[in-house]
């Protein structure tokens, strides 16, 4: 699991790609999966950002393997992105759940 605060959108795209390689690595999340969730939320969160009087986003990349870890890894791999505002709508969340297609 990943959980990382950003108060700023400055420099948001290198940080987050390091966290998310990061934190994945031992799941043998395909490059090209790592990509496309990495762009996902990287516009998930500019939007946030865009939203008047957000001051903070707090993302969590939540992931749930499905088979022991000495099974083969699958090929495939999916997500998902909440994305929930405060009431008072200076914290943004973003929420992403990254699984392994056992189909």
């Amino acid at each position: 699991m990943l959980t990382t605060i950003q108060e700023s959108q400055t420099g948001v795209d290198q940080v987050l790609a390091a966290q998310l390689a990061t934190a994945v690595q031992a799941h043998e999340v395909p490059s090209s999966v790592l990509e496309r969730l990495r762009q996902a939320l990287t516009t998930a969160m500019h939007r946030a950002f865009q939203r008047d009087g957000t001051r903070l986003v707090r993302v969590t990349v939540s992931t749930r393997v499905m088979q022991p870890k000495d099974a083969r890894t699958s090929a495939s791999w999916g997500f998902f992105i909440v994305e929930r505002a405060s009431e008072d709508g200076e914290h943004q969340r973003i929420e992403v759940f990254l699984y392994p297609d056992a189909s």
